[in-house]
């Protein structure tokens, strides 16, 4: 497969856009991303959308953000070794004109499988040697300390026990935030939880230019629009909508780019106002 990169500005900053991969989701598991919604609703947002209510390949999309002075990573994808769809960044970092040993400092949204195993490789080695490894306090402590394995369920037992494993041969690495911190120059944590209790999401500012990157607080763009659905497995549904709804407010009163790691890719663009609503126009 060609490594899919895109490449964007926000003022100084050069932005990158990887594709790590998709993950395929089918009939059985799609409408478990809209929680809320009814069967006719959810079937009139697809078909609006273009999206077959039979199967789904979701985008996952680190972002790159090189600011002149440092190269910063959000979130680091999932890597090849416990999802064969995924771990295609390192290639696509390649095909940017970067290597591994170039990334300085990886912000790391929450503890999914597929936003932080990518920093370890098959044989439990650091893929990032030089980076610093920014996480939330919060986020941190409850993946690597105080959840079971078995905390999510039983088909999520191997995910979870995955994912600390990866946490934690990072240990040395790992830098521990508050929200609200500069992880970088220009590059600030903002909480925004609900899809986990700890998630962040980050903005960017150079001169007059903004960028928002949204994560897991939305995974299409119909969550744009119907900011009251939600997957079923978001922790703080009712936190996660008010995370969300704050992010569309701002990204539009400020003009804002959002960077939405499960978007379609590469998942940039505006969100524009559209009726008591918004809309996500995809960057052209």
């Amino acid at each position: 497969m060609e490594n899919r990169i895109h490449t964007f500005t926000v003022g100084e900053f050069k932005c990158v856009s990887i594709s790590d991969g998709t993950q395929p989701i089918d009939a059985e598991m799609l409408p478990t991303f809209f929680a809320g919604s009814s069967r006719d609703e959810l079937t009139d947002a697809l078909r609006r959308h273009g999206l077959s209510p039979d199967h789904h390949e979701l985008q996952c999309s680190p972002l790159l953000i090189d600011t002149g002075g440092e190269r910063v990573l959000i979130d680091s994808g999932g890597g090849s070794v416990f999802h064969p769809h995924l771990g295609k960044v390192i290639p696509g970092l390649a095909a940017a004109g970067y290597q591994p040993s170039d990334i300085d400092v990886i912000v790391l949204t929450h503890g999914h499988l597929d936003h932080v195993c990518g920093g370890v490789d098959q044989h439990g080695a650091l893929v990032f040697p030089q980076a610093r490894q920014v996480m939330a306090r919060g986020e941190w402590e409850y993946w690597t300390e105080e959840t079971a394995a078995t905390a999510m369920g039983g088909r999520f037992v191997e995910d979870v026990q995955f994912t600390q494993d990866c946490l934690r041969a990072m240990r040395g690495q790992m830098q521990l935030i508050e929200p609200g911190d500069e992880v970088a120059p220009g590059i600030r944590a903002l909480a925004t939880p609900g899809h986990t209790r700890n998630h962040i999401s980050v903005a960017v500012s150079s001169g007059e230019s903004r960028l928002l990157c949204v994560a897991d607080t939305m995974d299409l763009p119909i969550h744009v629009e119907q900011t009251t659905w939600h997957p079923d497995w978001d922790e703080l549904p009712a936190a996660g909508l008010r995370s969300r709804t704050m992010l569309l407010r701002r990204a539009a009163e400020e003009n804002a780019l959002i960077h939405a790691f499960h978007f379609p890719f590469p998942g940039v663009g505006y969100v524009r106002p559209d009726g008591a609503g918004w809309r996500f126009e995809p960057l052209q």
